[in-house]
Parts: structure tokens; C-alpha cells; sequence
């Protein structure tokens, strides 16, 4: 059966292609991912080069959500992380389809960071000096809250 006809196969294309198009203010961005607006300023401060624009991509939006999801999760040792988590924008803007990255982690270090496809070894590998955030369930609830 051909991933377009299988019940849990390819998304349609109207929600990529929509993915693709879609902008979002930093306002309407924050609420999505759950940061505050002085979070989001903290972080466009600290990424020199990120300077997020008026309209975010849907590329800057998982990245903003991946960054969220890691601030979370390492509270004041996300700072550590800072310039692998700024450089995760443009790992996210090289994507060529970011609404499919459902197979993929973000592997994120202390001075990089890239986009790959989910291994076990990324899991067994994890340890001080990169994390691994795994990308389903943050595009789960980004589609959820995006595209109802």
C-alpha cells in the first residue's frame, strides 16, 4: 500500500504546503510554543545572528519550539547550549520539508547544531555533550495547535 493510500501514511499535501507558507508573528509564536515574550526577546538577544524577524517560518517555529522544549528541560543548563540552540534555526531553515521531520531529532551541542534522521545510537549517545530532542511530538502538538 503506497504511503498516500495508507490510513497512516503521508500527511495531505495541502497541510505541508500550507506548513510551508505559513507566518507567524513572535506574539502568536510564543503562545504556540509556550514561551513568554521576555523568553523569546532573551533568546533573539542571545542568537546575534538569529534576530527573528516580524513573521516567523514554519522552520523558525519548530526551532522555537525545540528551543523551548530544551529550556524546559535543562532550566539554567540550557545556557550552556545557547549558541548550538541558536545555530538549530538555520539547521531548521535548510530543511527542505520541516512539516515532515517526524523520523528526526534535533541534535543540538554546545556550538552546533543539525537536523538527522532518528537512530537508536542517538539515544544510547546522549550524554553532557549534545542533547537529542526528538521532533514527533513537538510537530504533534504544533500541527494540533497550527492546523485544527
Amino acid at each position: 500500500m503506497s504511503p498516500a493510500a495508507s490510513p497512516v501514511g503521508a500527511e495531505p499535501p495541502r497541510r505541508a504546503a500550507a506548513a510551508s507558507i505559513a507566518r507567524f508573528t513572535p506574539g502568536a509564536a510564543c503562545e504556540i510554543v509556550g514561551l513568554t515574550p521576555g523568553e523569546l526577546e532573551r533568546w533573539n538577544r542571545a542568537c546575534a545572528a538569529l534576530r527573528l524577524a516580524a513573521s516567523l517560518t514554519f522552520a523558525d517555529l519548530l526551532a522555537l519550539a525545540v528551543v523551548a522544549a530544551a529550556s524546559r528541560r535543562l532550566g539554567a543548563g540550557a545556557g550552556d547550549f545557547s549558541l548550538g540552540l541558536c545555530r538549530l534555526f538555520e539547521a531548521m531553515a535548510a530543511q527542505a520539508d520541516t512539516d515532515r521531520l517526524d523520523e528526526h531529532v534535533a541534535l543540538v551541542g554546545r556550538d552546533f547544531a543539525r537536523v538527522a534522521r532518528l537512530r537508536d545510537d542517538h539515544i544510547r549517545c546522549a550524554g553532557g555533550a549534545f542533547i537529542v530532542v526528538p521532533l514527533a511530538p513537538i510537530l504533534a502538538d504544533l500541527r494540533d495547535q497550527v492546523f485544527p
